[in-house]
């Protein structure tokens, strides 16, 4: 008789996957899969693209940009409470190469002055983070880029009139301010820089249907702003036409022309001044025809 043998244990066989198209050819074996990665997220109806395209450096691309779009995002408890909610914006750079998505805009704001205070009048401050991957939350103060300083401004006729402060976060180094001066009938906003000089004047006519009509007409019409330097035409401001997200919600978007000889300071102002436009024009309630009187 034979000593019994030791049973040697029995490997697995890798699973070998099997091509048909190519008759039974092996093909390598298959690796385990892992998570599913979840698409880039948008925000609740906002038709922008499933895969974003990111920049890395902020000037650097928004030097080469021509243009920029700003959409808000829809808030559903805005919309079902009636509560009034902090805003927050997305804003993507129209580039030779495409259209990026840069920044998100977030305000900051006391639930006692949003309820109490008209929009164009309430206090608030506004921090536009670099976004650089969708993995980012709102959280994350390590991507603030700038600092946007709305205060408390009761305006009466051409007294204290209102006004947005811009600054970068790194260095606190002041990139200039968006004032709205007084006017009888059209919409005018004045755009400075660090040194206080005027640099551009936004002018919107009022004679506009978008403007002329009620809020249905307004959220459906396209309203066009035109950035003026010393004189002339350099670019515009185009408030667009709601979509059906933005329809029943109180979000707006924006699309903006930079002018040829803008720098990267004045690009960012330009956009930060559609920011201003929408707050002191479009953001409106019917409460708020209260402080009318005293927000113009």
């Amino acid at each position: 008789m034979y000593p019994p043998q030791p049973v040697q244990p029995v490997q697995p066989v890798p699973v070998v996957a099997t091509d048909p198209n190519l008759t039974g050819m092996p093909m390598m074996p298959m690796a385990p899969m892992g998570p599913m990665v979840p698409p880039p997220y948008t925000g609740p109806m906002i038709d922008t693209p499933q895969n974003f395209v990111y920049i890395q450096d902020p000037f650097t691309e928004i030097a080469q940009s021509y243009g920029a779009i700003i959409r808000q995002q829809p808030s559903l408890l805005e919309a079902v409470t009636g509560c009034v909610t902090q805003n927050r914006f997305h804003v993507f750079l129209q580039t030779p190469y495409g259209t990026k998505y840069a920044f998100k805009c977030n305000e900051r704001s006391d639930t006692c002055a949003r309820c109490c205070c008209s929009a164009s009048a309430r206090p608030l401050k506004i921090i536009m983070r670099h976004v650089l991957s969708f993995e980012e939350y709102d959280t994350d103060l390590s991507k603030i880029f700038i600092n946007i300083d709305k205060p408390f401004q009761c305006a009466c006729c051409c007294l204290c009139r209102p006004f947005m402060e811009v600054s970068l976060t790194d260095n606190g180094q002041k990139l200039g301010h968006i004032r709205e001066p007084c006017t009888c009938c059209d919409i005018e906003t004045e755009v400075y820089n660090p040194r206080g000089q005027l640099r551009y004047q936004i002018h919107g006519d009022c004679c506009q249907i978008g403007l002329c009509c009620g809020s249905c007409v307004k959220k459906l019409s396209n309203i066009h702003f035109e950035i003026i330097q010393n004189g002339s035409i350099v670019g515009s401001i185009k408030k667009l036409s709601a979509n059906i997200g933005e329809f029943f919600t109180k979000a707006d978007s924006f699309q903006v022309t930079f002018p040829a000889n803008a720098t990267p300071e004045d690009k960012f102002l330009l956009i930060i001044a559609s920011l201003m436009i929408d707050y002191q024009n479009f953001e409106k309630e019917e409460r708020d025809d209260t402080y009318s009187n005293y927000s113009y």
